[in-house]
Protein backbone atom coordinates (compact mmCIF):
# COMPACT_ATOMS: atom_id res chain seq x y z
CA UNK A 1 0.00 0.00 0.00
CA UNK A 2 1.19 3.48 -0.77
CA UNK A 3 0.94 6.43 1.56
CA UNK A 4 -2.34 7.70 0.13
CA UNK A 5 -4.38 4.53 0.56
CA UNK A 6 -4.10 3.48 -3.05
CA UNK A 7 -3.05 0.02 -3.95
CA UNK A 8 0.17 -0.50 -5.90
CA UNK A 9 0.40 -2.81 -8.90
CA UNK A 10 1.45 -6.31 -7.94
CA UNK A 11 2.28 -7.94 -11.28
CA UNK A 12 2.64 -11.44 -9.81
CA UNK A 13 -0.81 -11.30 -8.22
CA UNK A 14 -2.43 -10.19 -11.47
CA UNK A 15 -0.61 -12.91 -13.41
CA UNK A 16 -1.95 -15.56 -11.01
CA UNK A 17 -5.48 -14.13 -11.32
CA UNK A 18 -5.25 -14.14 -15.12
CA UNK A 19 -4.17 -17.80 -15.10
CA UNK A 20 -6.98 -18.95 -12.84
CA UNK A 21 -9.54 -16.85 -14.74
CA UNK A 22 -8.55 -18.33 -18.09
CA UNK A 23 -8.75 -21.86 -16.67
CA UNK A 24 -12.24 -21.29 -15.30
CA UNK A 25 -13.57 -19.63 -18.45
CA UNK A 26 -12.23 -22.17 -20.93
CA UNK A 27 -14.93 -24.35 -22.46
CA UNK A 28 -12.54 -27.23 -22.68
CA UNK A 29 -12.37 -27.50 -18.89
CA UNK A 30 -16.03 -26.85 -18.11
CA UNK A 31 -17.75 -29.18 -20.61
CA UNK A 32 -17.73 -32.94 -20.78
CA UNK A 33 -16.41 -34.80 -23.81
CA UNK A 34 -19.90 -35.49 -25.17
CA UNK A 35 -20.94 -31.83 -24.76
CA UNK A 36 -17.77 -30.73 -26.53
CA UNK A 37 -18.42 -33.11 -29.43
CA UNK A 38 -22.02 -31.86 -29.77
CA UNK A 39 -20.78 -28.28 -29.76
CA UNK A 40 -18.17 -29.12 -32.38
CA UNK A 41 -20.74 -30.80 -34.63
CA UNK A 42 -23.07 -27.83 -34.25
CA UNK A 43 -20.45 -25.30 -35.34
CA UNK A 44 -18.89 -27.39 -38.12
CA UNK A 45 -22.22 -28.06 -39.88
CA UNK A 46 -22.30 -24.73 -41.69
CA UNK A 47 -25.48 -25.43 -43.68
CA UNK A 48 -27.49 -26.12 -40.53
CA UNK A 49 -26.10 -22.98 -38.89
CA UNK A 50 -27.27 -20.90 -41.84
CA UNK A 51 -30.72 -22.55 -41.82
CA UNK A 52 -31.10 -21.88 -38.09
CA UNK A 53 -29.98 -18.28 -38.40
CA UNK A 54 -32.39 -17.43 -41.24
CA UNK A 55 -35.35 -19.30 -39.78
CA UNK A 56 -37.11 -16.11 -38.70
CA UNK A 57 -35.99 -13.99 -41.62
CA UNK A 58 -39.20 -11.99 -42.08
CA UNK A 59 -39.76 -11.33 -38.40
CA UNK A 60 -39.09 -7.96 -36.83
CA UNK A 61 -37.22 -7.76 -33.55
CA UNK A 62 -37.24 -4.64 -31.40
CA UNK A 63 -33.81 -3.79 -30.06
CA UNK A 64 -32.92 -1.33 -27.34
CA UNK A 65 -29.28 -0.57 -28.02
CA UNK A 66 -27.05 0.10 -30.96
CA UNK A 67 -24.38 -2.45 -30.11
CA UNK A 68 -24.17 -5.45 -32.35
CA UNK A 69 -23.42 -8.01 -29.64
CA UNK A 70 -23.48 -8.46 -25.90
CA UNK A 71 -21.50 -10.71 -23.63
CA UNK A 72 -23.37 -13.71 -22.26
CA UNK A 73 -26.57 -15.47 -23.21
CA UNK A 74 -29.46 -13.13 -23.90
CA UNK A 75 -32.32 -12.77 -26.38
CA UNK A 76 -31.02 -13.24 -29.93
CA UNK A 77 -28.53 -15.45 -31.73
CA UNK A 78 -26.10 -16.97 -29.22
CA UNK A 79 -22.59 -18.26 -30.00
CA UNK A 80 -21.70 -20.77 -27.29
CA UNK A 81 -18.02 -20.85 -28.19
CA UNK A 82 -17.46 -17.09 -27.87
CA UNK A 83 -20.20 -16.47 -25.26
CA UNK A 84 -21.70 -13.62 -27.32
CA UNK A 85 -25.30 -12.82 -28.26
CA UNK A 86 -26.15 -11.07 -31.51
CA UNK A 87 -29.40 -9.23 -32.16
CA UNK A 88 -29.33 -9.67 -35.92
CA UNK A 89 -28.87 -12.80 -38.02
CA UNK A 90 -26.51 -10.99 -40.40
CA UNK A 91 -24.27 -9.97 -37.51
CA UNK A 92 -24.32 -13.56 -36.25
CA UNK A 93 -23.30 -14.88 -39.68
CA UNK A 94 -20.56 -12.25 -39.91
CA UNK A 95 -19.33 -13.38 -36.51
CA UNK A 96 -19.25 -17.03 -37.63
CA UNK A 97 -17.08 -16.00 -40.58
CA UNK A 98 -14.85 -13.72 -38.48
CA UNK A 99 -11.31 -14.54 -37.43
CA UNK A 100 -12.04 -14.23 -33.69
CA UNK A 101 -14.62 -17.04 -33.86
CA UNK A 102 -12.20 -19.18 -35.84
CA UNK A 103 -9.43 -18.61 -33.28
CA UNK A 104 -11.69 -19.51 -30.33
CA UNK A 105 -12.87 -22.64 -32.18
CA UNK A 106 -9.27 -23.71 -32.78
CA UNK A 107 -8.34 -23.07 -29.14
CA UNK A 108 -11.33 -25.06 -27.91
CA UNK A 109 -11.09 -28.10 -30.18
CA UNK A 110 -7.37 -28.09 -31.13
CA UNK A 111 -8.17 -28.34 -34.83
CA UNK A 112 -8.96 -25.83 -37.58
CA UNK A 113 -12.53 -24.77 -38.30
CA UNK A 114 -12.02 -24.91 -42.06
CA UNK A 115 -10.51 -28.26 -43.00
CA UNK A 116 -10.04 -27.64 -46.73
CA UNK A 117 -8.13 -24.39 -47.21
CA UNK A 118 -7.11 -24.95 -50.82
CA UNK A 119 -7.60 -22.24 -53.39
CA UNK A 120 -10.26 -22.87 -56.04
CA UNK A 121 -7.55 -23.00 -58.70
CA UNK A 122 -5.82 -25.85 -56.86
CA UNK A 123 -8.86 -28.16 -56.87
CA UNK A 124 -8.83 -30.64 -59.74
CA UNK A 125 -11.72 -30.59 -62.18
CA UNK A 126 -12.45 -34.31 -61.67
CA UNK A 127 -12.64 -33.90 -57.89
CA UNK A 128 -14.91 -30.89 -58.25
CA UNK A 129 -17.24 -32.63 -60.73
CA UNK A 130 -17.47 -35.74 -58.51
CA UNK A 131 -18.37 -33.70 -55.43
CA UNK A 132 -20.91 -31.71 -57.46
CA UNK A 133 -22.53 -34.94 -58.73
CA UNK A 134 -22.73 -36.33 -55.20
CA UNK A 135 -24.33 -33.14 -53.89
CA UNK A 136 -26.86 -33.08 -56.74
CA UNK A 137 -27.74 -36.76 -56.17
CA UNK A 138 -28.24 -36.14 -52.45
CA UNK A 139 -30.43 -33.11 -53.18
CA UNK A 140 -32.55 -35.03 -55.69
CA UNK A 141 -32.90 -37.97 -53.30
CA UNK A 142 -34.19 -35.69 -50.56
CA UNK A 143 -36.51 -33.63 -52.75
CA UNK A 144 -37.79 -36.20 -55.26
CA UNK A 145 -41.52 -36.43 -55.92
CA UNK A 146 -43.54 -38.98 -54.01
CA UNK A 147 -45.56 -41.59 -55.92
CA UNK A 148 -49.07 -40.55 -56.97
CA UNK A 149 -50.72 -43.67 -55.59
CA UNK A 150 -50.38 -42.43 -52.04
CA UNK A 151 -52.05 -39.15 -52.90
CA UNK A 152 -54.88 -40.83 -54.84
CA UNK A 153 -55.59 -43.24 -51.98
CA UNK A 154 -55.67 -40.45 -49.42
CA UNK A 155 -57.99 -38.36 -51.64
CA UNK A 156 -60.38 -41.33 -52.01
CA UNK A 157 -60.41 -41.87 -48.24
CA UNK A 158 -61.14 -38.20 -47.68
CA UNK A 159 -64.01 -38.28 -50.19
CA UNK A 160 -65.53 -41.33 -48.47
CA UNK A 161 -65.37 -39.55 -45.10
CA UNK A 162 -67.02 -36.45 -46.55
CA UNK A 163 -69.76 -38.58 -48.18
CA UNK A 164 -70.52 -40.35 -44.89
CA UNK A 165 -70.71 -37.03 -43.06
CA UNK A 166 -73.08 -35.52 -45.65
CA UNK A 167 -75.32 -38.61 -45.53
CA UNK A 168 -75.69 -38.41 -41.76
CA UNK A 169 -76.33 -34.67 -41.98
CA UNK A 170 -79.07 -35.15 -44.58
CA UNK A 171 -80.80 -37.82 -42.42
CA UNK A 172 -80.73 -35.54 -39.39
CA UNK A 173 -81.92 -32.57 -41.42
CA UNK A 174 -84.82 -34.53 -42.91
CA UNK A 175 -85.90 -35.78 -39.46
CA UNK A 176 -85.88 -32.26 -38.05
CA UNK A 177 -87.44 -30.72 -41.14
CA UNK A 178 -84.48 -28.55 -42.13
CA UNK A 179 -84.41 -29.81 -45.70
CA UNK A 180 -87.73 -28.07 -46.41
CA UNK A 181 -86.41 -24.58 -45.55
CA UNK A 182 -84.39 -22.51 -48.01
CA UNK A 183 -84.12 -25.17 -50.68
CA UNK A 184 -86.43 -24.87 -53.65
CA UNK A 185 -84.82 -27.72 -55.63
CA UNK A 186 -85.85 -30.65 -53.44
Amino acid sequence: MSNFGRRTWDKEEYAIQAQTKSLHESLKHTLTASELSELKIRYTNYDQLMKDSIKGINQKVLTTGLTSYKKGKQFGFYCEICDLTFKDSLQFIDHLNHKTHEIKFELTFDEPLVLDTRDNDDIEIDEFSNSLKENVKAFVKIHKAKPKRDKDASVKKQRKKNKIITNTNSEIHSMMGFTEFGNSKS
